[in-house]
């Protein structure tokens, strides 16, 4: 006899609903890259840079890029790891920090001649 059927959906239900979130932020960044469109991170960058240089918005693109595919690996977690769900929440939750924090590094490394908002004002904007 296996586990009631009530165990399985609550187990089912802890599962999908990061899923259905993670996918849906992923369809949300993504459907900025579509021709015509702003990518998100563009939009968000232009809060503190009006006017940003051609190669900032190339980069932004490209940005907005990689957190569409981590969003959508994140979202596919909980299925493709044998982890508990805590577990794979918090690994997802790691990620987009780490994202979050490395692109920010990085980005004053790789554009040394433009002044971004701190990391304060950047959560905010985004």
């Amino acid at each position: 006899m296996g586990p009631p059927l009530d165990t399985i959906d609550a187990a089912l239900a802890v599962r999908a609903i990061p899923t259905i979130a993670l996918a849906w932020l992923a369809w949300f960044f993504g459907r900025t890259l579509r021709a015509g469109r702003m990518p998100l991170v563009e939009q968000i960058a232009r809060i503190g840079i009006p006017s940003p240089p051609l190669e900032l918005c190339r980069y932004c693109r490209r940005l907005t890029q990689v957190w569409c595919a981590w969003l959508t690996c994140a979202a596919l977690l909980p299925w493709a790891l044998t982890l508990p769900a805590i577990a794979t929440g918090a690994l997802a939750s790691l990620g987009s920090v780490l994202l979050f924090v490395g692109e920010r590094i990085l980005r004053p490394r790789v554009f040394p001649g433009i002044r971004f908002p701190g990391l304060a004002q950047q959560a905010r904007d985004t």
